[in-house]
């Protein structure tokens, strides 16, 4: 799980200074219009569609809420309030992903915007 940590100690090391209320509804509103909603729900259902009892066990049922909750927790003690759920959700897509061997090349985006300090938002780039 080297990528999840790899992404959890960059989100730990954001600078949450300038995440004014505005920015964080900014960063929302982005998040909840095309192209990343639409993007990471497909993403969602095609990982949703490969879990089945025989690669998805307990043992990753747990991990995947540990992983979670350390996401939702770097953000809640930072203040970014509603954002904190969104971010938690983008580390259990990705740690489905690693579990399934799923791979995109919009959630590779996802993770190497983690890796480069940056919450992910609207139109996902290639980052040099």
């Amino acid at each position: 799980m080297n990528t999840i940590e790899e992404i959890l100690k960059a989100l730990e090391t954001i600078d949450y200074s300038v995440f004014t209320e505005e920015y964080i509804d900014d960063i929302l509103d982005n998040r909840d219009n095309d192209p990343f909603d639409s993007e990471w729900c497909r993403v969602c259902d095609e990982i949703e569609n490969l879990k089945n009892n025989d690669n998805y066990t307990k043992s990753n049922e747990s991990e995947f809420l540990e992983i979670t909750q350390k996401a939702f927790k770097i953000l809640e003690s930072n203040n970014c309030g509603e954002l904190s759920s969104y971010i938690s959700d983008d580390f259990g897509l990705i740690y489905d992903s690693l579990i399934l061997n799923y791979k995109d090349e919009w959630l590779d985006k996802l993770i190497d915007t983690y890796k480069n300090r940056k919450i992910p938002t609207g139109e996902l780039n290639d980052l040099v």
